[in-house]
């Protein structure tokens, strides 16, 4: 978290030293914005671990609440003096990285909730597992999505052998015999080319498998979950609202997810 709002500040730093005065006065909302990061869900999660009583309970929230839509509000402003003031690319890198911040604070208020209904040891296990699981699972799906686009954008003329700065070595060039040299050009060309497909193949197989393993490992956790909505064991049974907030949780952690892929999808079709 800390690190997605220091991007921020670079920005404003780089308009400060471009004498844009108007700036000023952002740094005291920015300096608010900054008191709350990812580690203020530890510190609710260490307080509901206390067992507090509701009206405490309900103290926490308030605070939590004013915390976020104070962080809310603050960060729209900052995406509309971004869009003023910031060249394009930089401003859709510092776009793109407050979306991630809300997402944040979703995700975060999500779990948040999901203690308040103060689940047992296996319940809190039990959704942590679903949700890195998700993470992983979607991570993984992107990733191979994105590397047959980084493959497809390496595969494309202007990407070719030829244009690249090793299809003219030294070595070869040197040669004075002109026969030998076009035939050493052909066999290295040849070999390069060969090479790299051979590492595309190895990477998409890679990233193939590794898709599989967190696509079952996610599915068997999903289908834990659905048996703790039946089972009679008290302890391990979860309500449809557990579920219902882990099934959000999981979502907005995709949705996360995507959004960072889109974003780098987007920077390869920029250079295409």
């Amino acid at each position: 978290m800390k690190h997605l709002i220091d991007i921020i500040f670079q920005a404003f730093a780089i308009i400060l030293r471009n004498d844009l005065n108007s700036s000023h006065v952002h740094f005291e909302q920015k300096k608010l914005l900054l008191h709350f990061t990812i580690h203020d869900a530890y510190l609710v999660k260490s307080f509901y671990d206390l067992n507090p009583t509701e009206k405490q309970i309900h103290l926490v929230q308030q605070i939590w609440r004013t915390k976020l839509n104070s962080c809310e509000r603050l960060l729209q402003k900052l995406i509309a003096y971004i869009e003023e003031n910031l060249n394009s690319s930089l401003s859709k890198k510092i776009k793109h990285q407050v979306e991630l911040i809300h997402y944040d604070y979703h995700i975060q208020a999500l779990q948040l909730e999901y203690f308040q209904h103060k689940p047992n040891e296996y319940q809190k296990q039990l959704m942590i597992h679903i949700c890195q699981s998700k993470y992983e699972q979607e991570t993984s799906e992107q990733e191979y999505e994105f590397l047959k686009q980084k493959i497809a954008y390496y595969n494309l003329p202007s990407q070719s052998f030829d244009c690249s700065t090793i299809s003219h070595h030294p070595l070869i060039d040197s040669i004075q015999n002109l026969t030998v040299q076009e035939a050493l050009k052909k066999q290295f060309k040849e070999v390069a080319i060969q090479s790299r497909i051979t590492l595309f193949n190895m990477y998409l197989k890679s990233a193939e498998d590794q898709r599989e393993e967190y696509k079952k490992k996610h599915e068997a956790n999903v289908k834990k979950m659905d048996a703790s909505q039946r089972t009679l064991n008290k302890n391990e049974k979860l309500s449809s609202t557990f579920v219902q907030l882990i099934n959000e949780r999981c979502n907005k952690i995709s949705e996360r997810i995507r959004c960072i892929y889109k974003f780098k999808s987007e920077s390869i079709l920029f250079k295409s």
